[in-house]
C-alpha cells in the first residue's frame, strides 16, 4: 500500500485526525471523548484556504450532519481565536448554501457548529473558554453575536480521564511530552513510544514523515523561546525597538497566527528565519 503523499507544514496532530489512513476513524473517537456523542457518518470539511493563499484550519467534520466540529490545536493559547473560529465557520456554511436559497421563504438547516481548542503549552491552562465578545470595542452588557471557544488542557501530566480516553490523543499527548522530556531528541521520544506500543503503528508506517514535521515543530517553538530570552536582554541594552520593526514584527507575528511555518514565513518577507524568530519574539501589540 503506498504512503499518502505528506505536505509537512501540517502538524503531527492534523496529520493524525485528518490527514493519515486512520484519521476519520481517530476524529470520531477523538469528537466522543469532547462531546460524550458516538457518531457513524463523518465528512471532512477543512478549508484549504482561509483569508489567504493555502491557509487551513487544523481539523473540521461534518458529524451525522447534525454538527460541524471545528478543532485546533494550539502549544500557546491565541486570543484571537474566537474570530478565526468565525471566519471558518462563516466560510464552511457556505457550502450548505446554493442558488437564492437564503432569500426564499423555507427555513435553511444547517449544522450546529462546535469550537474547540486542544492546548499542550508547558504552563498550566488558565482560561478554559474564549468568547468572540472579548474582542468587541464595546462589550459591555449582552451581544446578539457571540462564539463560545472551549478550551482543553491535553498535557500529557495534565489531560483529564475523560480525554484520555481517546486512545490516540492520549498517545499524541504522551508523544509530545518524549520530545520535551528528551530535550527535542525526536528518534528517541518516537522509539520511546514504539517501545511503549503509544502511536506504534502510525509513528511506523509514518515514520521519517513524522519525524520531520516533529523536528520543524519543536524547533520552532525552541527558537521562539531563546529568542525570546535575547531579544528581552537586547531590549534592557537598547532601550525600546523602533517604529519600523514594530510594523514588521506586527505584519509577521500576525501572519505567523495563520501559518505556523517559519521558514514559509522565511520566504515570503525575504529575510533570515533568525531574523522571523525575532521579530517573532518582540513584545508587540497585534
Amino acid at each position: 500500500m503506498p504512503k499518502e503523499t505528506k505536505n509537512y507544514k501540517d502538524t503531527v496532530f492534523s496529520s493524525l485526525f485528518y490527514e493519515c489512513k486512520d484519521a476519520t476513524d481517530n476524529a470520531k473517537n477523538l469528537y466522543k471523548a469532547l462531546t460524550g456523542k458516538e457518531v457513524e457518518e463523518i465528512e471532512k470539511c477543512r478549508l484549504e484556504e482561509v483569508l489567504f493563499r493555502e491557509f487551513k484550519n487544523d481539523v473540521a467534520y461534518i458529524m451525522d450532519g447534525k454538527w460541524v466540529c471545528f478543532i485546533e490545536h494550539q502549544s500557546t493559547i491565541n486570543p484571537n481565536m474566537p474570530l478565526r473560529l468565525f471566519v471558518y465557520a462563516a466560510r464552511t456554511y457556505e457550502r450548505f448554501i446554493t442558488g437564492d436559497m437564503i432569500y426564499s421563504g423555507n427555513l435553511v438547516k444547517v449544522p450546529k457548529p462546535e469550537f474547540y481548542v486542544l492546548y499542550n503549552g508547558k504552563t498550566k491552562l488558565k482560561d478554559d473558554n474564549l468568547k468572540f465578545s472579548t474582542a468587541f470595542y464595546d462589550n459591555t452588557g449582552d451581544t446578539t453575536a457571540e462564539i463560545n471557544v472551549k478550551v482543553l488542557d491535553i498535557d500529557y501530566g495534565r489531560m483529564n480521564t475523560q480525554l484520555k480516553n481517546c486512545r490516540t490523543l492520549s498517545g499524541y499527548a504522551f508523544l509530545v511530552d518524549s520530545v520535551r522530556k528528551n530535550n527535542g531528541n525526536i528518534e528517541k521520544a518516537v522509539k520511546e513510544c514504539v517501545d511503549n506500543n503509544v502511536l506504534k503503528e502510525y509513528l511506523t508506517f509514518y515514520g521519517s514523515e513524522v519525524i520531520n514535521m516533529l523536528f520543524e515543530e519543536y524547533n520552532a517553538e525552541k527558537a521562539l523561546e531563546i529568542r525570546g530570552k535575547e531579544e528581552y536582554e537586547k531590549g534592557k541594552a537598547d532601550g525600546e525597538i523602533t517604529g519600523e520593526e514594530k510594523g514588521t514584527a506586527k505584519m509577521i507575528q500576525r501572519y505567523y497566527q495563520w501559518e505556523k511555518n517559519i521558514k514559509k514565513i522565511s520566504d515570503i518577507f525575504k529575510m533570515p528565519e533568525t531574523e522571523v524568530t525575532r521579530f517573532l519574539a518582540m513584545n508587540v501589540s497585534v
